[in-house]
């Protein structure tokens, strides 16, 4: 556990104030048990310690109250919050009774299509990977032989896979992934891992924050402005038909700046009516960053002791 002594540096390098310092954690699904095919993904129990790291070392806040606070120059020491991005199930039936317990606030990027469809076009290759046979022929799909042989290089078959996927044209991705998924297991039938759009709903009522993660999940850069904008404001009036709030927080789907999102797209999610929006830039947030583009930090750490000095280290960098 985090002991008392060592919050002191942290605080040192996030005082309160206009010097604060704000690290955003980003978490994508948190799964009921462990899954080698998604090693980096957190199982309830990792992420019920790393909630205890976090409210032991930070200050977690609403990160609509955060950005804010960040602005105003009124932020709490060590401030710090949660998001999740794409709108899993697990967020709300794994995740979320973790936070409860613990009394942490968080908010949810929602990818409008994948809960309209109850899966997201990426699960669809992960899915058929974990379903193939270690002896399956995949070289019709550009797959070497060996690929399924065992957990580890079925992980790295699949991730090479979806890096390949990831910027193609929306349609021809989604109907990649698909044939990949039918060609493996037979069927076009596939498991729902998203949210409902009622689940969706009742996310502001556990006092969840609902933003926005587009409406396909594109990487923005890759579409004409006209369509980018389309992604981006209809995004925006879903969220606030389903949950009857006009949501503040928006997450640039993959995230880096000039690879996947440019100012144009800054300028759009402004326009549409979000307060803020979140980047995968890594590092925290000071008075100077912008409030369209703050960065977050994936806790990827496993013990306490690694987990508070990557937060050391992403303080002092800022400093940098």
């Amino acid at each position: 556990m985090i002991a008392a002594l060592e919050r002191a540096p942290l605080r040192w390098l996030s005082p309160a104030g206009d010097r604060g310092r704000l690290l955003i954690f980003t978490y994508h699904r948190v799964l009921a048990e462990k899954d080698p095919l998604l090693p980096d993904e957190p199982d309830a129990s990792l992420f019920a310690q790393q909630m205890d790291w976090i409210g032991a070392c930070c200050r977690v806040l609403p990160l609509p109250e955060a950005a804010r606070r960040l602005r105003d120059g009124t932020l709490p020491d060590r401030a710090a919050c949660i998001t999740f991005d794409d709108g899993y199930a697990n967020n709300y039936d794994v995740a979320l009774p973790i936070l409860q317990k613990r009394g942490l606030p968080a908010t949810i990027f929602i990818a409008v299509d994948a809960v309209r469809r109850g899966i997201m076009w990426n699960d669809f290759a992960i899915e058929a990977m974990r379903r193939a046979r270690p002896d399956a022929d995949l070289s019709e799909l550009g797959l070497p032989a060996g690929a399924l042989a065992n957990p580890a290089t079925r992980a790295a078959t699949m991730t090479s896979a979806l890096e390949e996927l990831k910027y193609q044209p929306m349609t021809q991705r989604w109907d990649r992934a698909q044939e990949l998924y039918e060609r493996i297991t037979g069927s076009g039938a596939a498991p729902r891992l998203m949210m409902s759009v009622e689940t969706v709903a009742q996310l502001t009522r556990a006092g969840i924050d609902v933003g926005a993660h587009t409406v396909n999940h594109p990487i923005l850069t890759k579409l004409p402005g006209a369509e980018a904008r389309t992604e981006i404001a209809d995004s925006f009036r879903w969220i606030q038909e389903v949950t009857g709030l006009a949501p503040q927080s928006f997450a640039y789907p993959n995230g880096r700046r000039g690879r996947d999102y440019d100012d144009s797209h800054v300028a759009m999610v402004r326009e549409a009516g979000f307060a803020l929006a979140v980047t995968t830039d890594w590092g925290c947030a000071r008075s100077a960053s912008k409030p369209y583009e703050l960065p977050r930090i994936a806790p990827w750490d496993r013990t306490a002791s690694r987990f508070w000095l990557r937060l050391l280290k992403t303080y002092a960098e800022s400093y940098a």
